[in-house]
């Protein structure tokens, strides 16, 4: 979801990187208000009902939380973790995230940074993959953050013309979801899944995946 500076990007123009984060703080108070309109909040919980549920209290990890909406679909199908963590670059957006799930731990970082966490049961990424400039090394420090069983819940962006319209404000890519699963594949996951969004705004700019680490 946010515009991340890691140690696979290139470097990049001054535009695409340390502005868009004061953007992303500047658009925080309103930000869960919007998505939840545009029917994210429902569409994240309806890809978290074809996740398998866990065994046992997961670690479950959301990069690039934003407000915490994605680990809150989480919650809301399979009950709270026995640990959860949200990362963000945005410190103001992890603030709001931390309001919203008081037993989370919050780290400021972008993807791709050292978190000093356990690998995790369940890693979360819900359109941060697209703001990089190298999505495949991404992939395999996600890959890298679990557990060997360990699943992957991610949302991405997908071509559409309303997906063009925003590009053009934040720069993002688009996978079709071949490109996406072949990109999973590569990076070491199995268990690849697509999983369409229903309806409204996620269906037509969005798509959903669940992987697996071996």
């Amino acid at each position: 979801m946010l515009r991340l500076v890691t140690r696979f990007d290139r470097p990049k123009p001054a535009h695409r990187t340390g502005p868009l984060r004061a953007v992303y703080d500047a658009a925080a108070s309103g930000w869960q208000d919007g998505i939840s309109k545009l029917g994210f909040d429902a569409a994240y919980r309806a890809l978290m009902q074809q996740v398998p549920p866990p065994q046992d209290a997961p670690h479950v990890l959301d990069v690039g939380t934003g407000t915490g909406a994605f680990a809150r679909a989480w919650i809301d199908r399979h009950g709270a973790p026995a640990r959860l963590t949200l990362s963000d670059i945005s410190p103001a957006m992890l603030r709001v995230a931390g309001q919203r799930l008081t037993a989370a731990r919050t780290i400021t970082a972008p993807l791709g940074a050292p978190l000093d966490i356990a690998p995790q049961d369940v890693v979360l990424g819900a359109h941060v993959i697209e703001h990089l400039e190298d999505p495949a090394g991404a992939l395999r420090w996600l890959h890298d953050q679990l557990a060997p069983g360990g699943r992957l819940v991610l949302a991405l962006s997908k071509p559409h013309w309303c997906t063009a319209l925003v590009r053009w404000r934040w720069g993002n890519a688009a996978y079709t979801p071949d490109h996406a699963k072949t990109m999973l594949a590569q990076a070491g996951f199995t268990l690849i899944a697509a999983h369409p969004f229903p309806s409204g705004p996620p269906s037509r700019v969005s798509h959903g995946y669940i992987a697996q680490r071996p």
